[in-house]
């Protein structure tokens, strides 16, 4: 038995050293085999199996890719030239980890995103796009690139271009493909509406005479000719006290019959429009009138300060020559050591001293008339002065009121959001990121939820006479259970589809017509809205009050979570 196991080892040693042995001539072949030409390499490889003739396939890293963006091709190419119909907003789903793009017409493209993981979600709620840049880099995360940003808080959430797993994978931002994020940023304007929601919705047409209509009004007078010296002046309408601003027709055309002509009424957008170019020519003429003003004030200072000072130098003079005559008035005729005797060095001295108190009489004469001149002057100019300096701080303040009033007819030139809320109980109105209006705003049925709705005006009847309204529509209170039924990836494709229809009839209080059928709105706020109402507009009604998240900056701004 001994014997036959160390046979075995005999065995097991033998073919070890003759398996090193081969590895050995196979390492020497190749490394005097390199040292030949290629061609003597190529057939030792070819022998061994690992070289061919062929070139080594490379191998293909596998990446996972986000979804391309979805456009039909109809809309695809009416776009590429045209851009989008209307105002743009945009709808960002978690669970789905989608996002859908809306005009006027519909859906006009939609990606795959990544949202914020566990730990750094996401915030669901109402923004709008308050900064834009097409190259950033974080000021939270050591200045990591964001290119094609669009930030909607000044907290640090943002679109971006970045990295799109198929799942939930930033620190809050929302990650787009580096072929979509551009598309989006040409295709949105500075506030645009951003709704991010936990479950995907679609936004829906709707009709309610909860929504108000634009005012039209005519346009203001010499808005086109400001310049006219006949046309009385303009103010800009105020939201205290509506624009009604009547246009002399006759002043239209030389025809008579041109009279019975009714002037064009404007749009709320148009008529600011129109009120901005006649605030920009009495902005212009009141600057001229600023600087003219300022000149003469400064001509009339110095007039008067030159007054002043001759005054003072006339007194001086009369003081002056009154002690020299008071000197010379005081003196001896004779003067002292001449000897009285003689008669003709006396009577020479009487002589020469009555010549310089003469002089000096009308030197006196002539100070004291320099001095009455120069008080007249001072009296004349000094309160010139003052009246000229008045005029100039008349014409500063009337050139920071047209400056003013230009700034309110920009800000006019801009869609105007309202939101209802009802945690706060009150209705608010904001332009160009500014406060406007905000009064009491009564909700019934307190108790129930209203959940939260954004209602866009995406298109207007030239006349004003109708508004078409886009809703979009979430849950009174979040709902995460779509997420727990969603695997890591984007959800399956869903067909191409245009607004749905809501009728006003529709039952249930969260939904977009049940919720404006609760709500009694002022008539102060109805018209004051009316006054400024048009496409790109917006409307919020939510259970939530105003985020935390508004500021100076921002639109308005709701978190739902």
């Amino acid at each position: 038995m001994r014997g036959f196991l160390q046979g075995a080892v005999s065995v097991r040693q033998l073919a070890a050293s003759a398996a090193i042995a081969f590895v050995a001539a196979i390492l020497v072949a190749g490394l005097f085999g390199s040292l030949q030409p290629a061609n003597a390499q190529q057939g030792f490889g070819n022998y061994f199996g690992y070289q061919t003739n062929k070139p080594a396939k490379r191998r293909v890293r596998r990446t996972r890719t986000s979804k391309p963006v979805e456009q039909t091709a109809e809309k695809n190419d009416a776009k590429k030239d045209e851009g989008p119909s209307g105002p743009v907003y945009v709808v960002i789903s978690i669970g789905d980890q989608r996002i859908s793009v809306y005009d006027r017409t519909g859906r006009i493209a939609r990606s795959s995103v990544s949202t914020g993981m566990r730990g750094h979600a996401t915030p669901t709620g109402v923004f709008s796009v308050i900064g834009k840049s097409r190259w950033h880099r974080s000021n939270i995360y050591a200045g990591a690139p964001m290119p094609w940003m669009q930030r909607i808080t000044w907290s640090g959430i943002a679109m971006h271009a970045g990295v799109v797993p198929g799942y939930p994978a930033s620190h809050g931002c929302i990650r787009l493909p580096y072929s979509f994020a551009p598309q989006l940023y040409k295709m949105t304007k500075m506030g645009a509406r951003v709704v991010v929601v936990r479950n995907d919705t679609i936004p829906s047409e709707i009709s309610h005479s909860f929504l108000p209509l634009p005012t039209m009004q005519p346009a203001p007078g010499g808005a086109q000719q400001a310049s006219h010296a006949a046309e009385p002046h303009i103010e800009l309408a105020s939201m205290e006290t509506p624009a009604r601003v009547d246009v002399a027709t006759s002043s239209l055309s030389d025809d008579p019959s041109s009279a019975t002509l009714q002037p064009a009424l404007l749009n709320p957008i148009a008529y600011a429009s129109a009120l901005k170019e006649r605030a920009k020519a009495d902005k212009q003429s009141a600057e001229e009138a600023e600087k003219l003003a300022l000149a003469a004030a400064q001509t009339a200072g110095e007039e008067a300060r030159q007054a002043v000072e001759d005054v003072s130098k006339s007194k001086a003079e009369a003081e002056a020559a009154e002690a020299h005559l008071a000197v010379l008035e005081g003196a001896p005729s004779v003067p002292q050591g001449k000897d009285p005797a003689d008669d003709s060095s006396t009577e020479a001295s009487r002589e020469a001293m009555e010549t310089a108190r003469t002089a000096a009489r009308s030197e006196l004469i002539r100070a004291r008339a320099a001095l009455d001149a120069a008080s007249r002057r001072e009296a004349e100019r000094t309160p010139a002065a003052f009246r000229a300096v008045e005029v100039w701080k008349a014409a500063v303040a009337a050139s920071e009121t047209a400056a003013n009033t230009l700034k309110e007819a920009s800000r006019r030139a801009d869609p105007v959001s309202v939101f209802i809320s009802k945690k706060e109980g009150r209705i608010f109105v904001r332009q160009d990121w500014k406060e406007v209006y905000e009064a009491p705003v009564t909700i019934r049925d307190p108790d129930h939820p209203l959940g939260t709705h954004v209602y866009v005006a995406v298109g207007a009847e030239p006349d004003g006479s109708a508004m078409h309204w886009s809703a979009i529509s979430g849950p009174p209170q979040e709902d995460r259970t779509g997420d727990r039924r969603k695997k890591k990836g984007a959800a399956k494709d869903v067909p191409e589809l245009p607004l749905a229809k809501t009728a006003i009839d529709s039952t249930g209080p969260a939904t977009a017509a049940g919720v404006l059928d609760r709500i009694e709105m002022p008539e102060e706020a109805r018209r004051r809205i009316s006054e400024l109402l048009w496409t790109g507009a917006s409307l919020i009604v939510s259970d939530h009050g105003r985020s935390h998240e508004m500021g100076e900056y921002t639109d308005f701004i709701v978190t739902t979570r």
